[in-house]
């Protein structure tokens, strides 16, 4: 009896050895790439050694000024290259950075019909729209509004919300007539329903640009996550989820 409770204890000993000497990689991540994150991590935790993720997910901006005020991240996927611009100017980024994927931006809700044009969210009432000035989303949508020359004339009917997330589960309950997101939440969404595709002309194209934060670089699991984020095998996963990668690269 003595004999197997050392063994037990011998191998509890070691499974805490192994879960103390996993390697931590701490993610920043823009809130539009919650699920897709899920999934690149844990094919990754497949043939990675002694690997845990760390995630926060939140709009762009909120978590770059996260990073400038001192938050442990080793990797910053933003929905924008502003706000890792934003970084890099003050030297908190690694200048290797790359492209993730890219998105598409439409107007969801649980209207009958879908829209013929943009010029028809002028008879909604309610229109949630992410705050530009925290999420791309909203800074990419306040684009294709002013492009087509409608946002002052929509600016009493938007809902300013803080992230890609909340916009849609505003147009799941149906407390907005509208919501403009991206194409990737849409298909997460079980109620609301695609009205219309923005054309990608009226606004800056949609792109999640990634980077090593300082600390990242010199975290080899988080250089080597970084790797994988741009092979073949993430571009699979990205495309499944519906982000807009390219065959030689994101």
């Amino acid at each position: 009896m003595m004999r197997t409770l050392t063994l037990v204890w011998l191998l509890g000993l070691l499974l805490l050895g192994s879960t103390a000497m996993a390697a931590e990689v701490r993610l920043s991540v823009a809130a539009s790439l919650r699920e897709v994150m899920g999934a690149l991590t844990e094919e990754y935790a497949l043939d990675a050694e002694a690997v845990r993720f760390a995630s926060n997910f939140g709009a762009s901006g909120t978590l770059a000024r996260q990073i400038e005020q001192g938050a442990p991240v080793d990797l910053f996927v933003s929905a924008n290259g502003k706000w890792l611009d934003y970084l890099g100017e003050k030297g908190l980024l690694d200048q290797a950075a790359a492209v993730l994927a890219g998105n598409q931006l439409v107007v969801i809700g649980r209207a009958s019909a879908p829209l013929t044009g943009l010029d028809d969210l002028l008879k909604l009432e309610r229109i949630a729209l992410v705050n530009p000035k925290s999420g791309p989303a909203g800074e990419y949508a306040e684009q294709a509004l002013t492009t087509a020359g409608l946002y002052e004339a929509l600016r009493k009917h938007l809902v300013p919300v803080k992230d890609v997330g909340q916009a849609v589960v505003l147009a799941e309950r149906g407390e907005v007539d509208a919501a403009l997101v991206y194409r990737t939440d849409a298909r997460l969404a079980q109620k609301a329903q695609i009205l219309y595709e923005i054309p990608g002309v009226l606004h800056a194209p949609v792109s999640y640009p990634m980077a090593l934060t300082l600390s990242g670089r010199e975290n080899a699991a988080a250089g080597a996550f970084f790797n994988f984020l741009q092979g073949e095998t993430a571009r699979q996963i990205l495309a499944r989820h519906g982000f807009l990668v390219t065959a030689k690269g994101p």
